[in-house]
């Protein structure tokens, strides 16, 4: 009898510790969910990309974003949406290695957004297609004279971005730098009616015509590069000129390009 009690004894022992050890792993493993990061990336993750060709500087690029919702936007969340995804606006993105220009195509990758924990925040999947601009060494692109120096002629593309032409860069055997001799003022064009008696017979007319004034661009006070055969201001009358891309500088979320003549 004592034999069999103290075996009983001993199986209830073995069956309380393995119970136990039971609860204090699945207590660990309840600890290490709850401790677990959930993967929340807030940077755009890039699914599908077109390929930039030689011929042009843009790209489309369809990407998938990771958003984080405020609740002030639980009833318009597309808005709410909008307005992040304009924060990447003429911004450099290093996922897409360009500027953002403008986006289209907005997709809701989810019915419903997920609330973790204790942030207010609905955090869901987006798809969306960026314009963005990505020019690529090697490549020619077409920008306008707003700055001269002996060290270098200053550009800019498509009227926003900036571009540099350093000196040595530019065939010190077809060109050369031309100093200004006096201080250079704007060339005005009036084509405005200067016939007193003309203008008279005109006064009926008056709202359907006017003059017309317009600046063209003139040498820098510093003077201007040209051509040493010709004399010819580099750019022509309306200092637009076509170089090929050396060097893409990433600054201050903006991009600045080198070129070569």
């Amino acid at each position: 009898m004592a034999k069999e009690e103290k075996k009983r004894k001993s199986k209830s022992q073995d069956k309380d510790k393995k119970e136990k050890k039971k609860q204090k792993t699945s207590s660990k493993h309840s600890h290490k969910q709850h401790d677990k990061k959930v993967e929340s990336p807030s940077s755009p993750v890039i699914t599908k990309q077109t390929t930039t060709t030689t011929y042009s500087s843009f790209s489309e690029i369809v990407t998938q974003i990771y958003l984080h919702l405020a609740p002030m936007w639980a009833e318009n969340a597309t808005e709410g949406v909008i307005e992040q995804l304009n924060a990447f606006l003429m911004k450099y993105v290093p996922q897409f290695d360009g500027i953002v220009l403008a986006h289209s195509n907005l997709e809701l990758l989810t019915d419903k957004g997920k609330i973790l924990y204790d942030s207010p925040f609905c955090h869901f999947f987006v798809r969306v297609k960026f314009l963005v601009w990505k020019p690529q060494k090697g490549t020619k692109l077409v920008g306008r004279i707003n700055l001269q120096s002996q060290d270098h002629i200053g550009l800019l593309i498509y009227g926003t971005f900036n571009a540099s032409i350093p000196s040595k860069s530019i065939p010190s055997d077809i060109f050369e730098w031309r100093a200004s001799e006096t201080e250079s003022e704007p060339i005005v064009t009036d084509n405005s009616n200067e016939d007193d008696e003309s203008n008279e017979d005109d006064e009926d007319e008056e709202g359907q015509a006017s003059s017309t004034k317009f600046e063209e661009r003139s040498p820098s006070q510093y003077g201007e590069w040209v051509n040493k055969t010709t004399g010819e201001a580099i750019g022509g009358e309306d200092g637009t000129v076509e170089f090929n891309v050396v060097d893409i500088v990433e600054a201050n979320d903006i991009l600045t390009v080198t070129g070569s003549l």
